[in-house]
């Protein structure tokens, strides 16, 4: 289970690209079908999935030979003749992956201490193994310290216990240490809370908020076809970021610039979908 998620943050994840002619057939096929379960249960015809890759000039047989190799996989079933939707190993990302929408939940009130990761004990030589951790890490938001010493502030309401377990859910190594810190030096106090690159976040918020709202103003005055794939490729880039933000707290970055970006995708969302219904002529 751990691989498969790890593999499917991939799909809706890690592999997001914003280029429309570099959108793969299995991007598609999955992010429609995940997309769907708010205005469609989720189940799709696959002439609407080729309709939906049209949009971005792949081409039917591309269309079709990801279907078979996600249900090969395992992230595809029929319900029906020529019908899919996600399946439940993909369920379990897409549900994690759609809890950016209260993703403000999530954060609480940081009291200066730091949940770390430990993982200088841990075996470097087994490459996979070491990128489904770092890769795990990165998810979370935790950034290196020192050699093997992953630290975040400690203000998601998830707890030290919570996060222990969405790690090793993600393919964090059953022997690592996970653990609350705190009065650290004031040199590795500065060092730490240099970790990320706030500025770059706070200007990534403000660049998306700008964008998606232009973009929102204008939507409904594009052809259609121009429409869902600007929303789909604006709405992703924005899902993406939301995602994999490591949600700092204040000083360390201005929580208003996130939370108002996250509002203004909410509603681009919510009209990104509305649009796809009406460009599949779903009711």
């Amino acid at each position: 289970m751990k691989h498969v998620l790890l593999r499917l943050i991939e799909h809706f994840i890690f592999k997001c690209n914003i280029i429309p002619m570099n959108v793969s057939a299995k991007a598609v096929v999955l992010e429609v079908l995940s997309a769907g379960e708010s205005i469609y249960e989720g189940v799709l015809p696959v002439r609407s999935l080729v309709q939906a890759a049209s949009v971005f000039d792949i081409a039917e047989n591309s269309v079709r030979v990801a279907i078979v190799r996600l249900r090969a996989e395992g992230l595809l079933e029929s319900p029906g003749r020529g019908e899919y939707r996600l399946g439940p190993s993909a369920q379990v990302v897409n549900d994690k992956i759609h809890g950016w929408r209260t993703v403000s939940s999530r954060v609480g009130d940081w009291d200066g201490s730091w949940t770390a990761v430990f993982t200088a004990d841990l075996s470097r030589t087994d490459r996979p193994a070491l990128r489904r951790r770092l890769r795990a890490l990165r998810y979370l938001g935790f950034e290196e310290l020192k050699s093997g010493l992953f630290l975040r502030p400690n203000n998601l309401t998830l707890g030290v216990d919570g996060i222990r377990d969405e790690l090793a859910a993600l393919g964090l190594d059953a022997d690592a240490s996970v653990f609350r810190m705190e009065e650290l030096n004031p040199e590795q106090e500065r060092r730490a809370r240099a970790l990320w690159d706030s500025p770059r976040l706070e200007q990534t918020y403000s660049k998306l908020h700008g964008e998606l709202t232009l973009s929102l103003d204008r939507l409904e005055e594009l052809p259609l076809n121009d429409s869902v794939r600007e929303a789909f490729l604006l709405g992703r880039e924005g899902i993406r970021h939301v995602v994999l933000d490591p949600l700092l707290p204040e000083p360390l970055v201005d929580e208003d610039k996130r939370s108002g970006m996250v509002n203004v995708l909410q509603n681009y969302c919510d009209k990104g979908l509305n649009l796809w219904a009406r460009f599949l002529d779903i009711e």
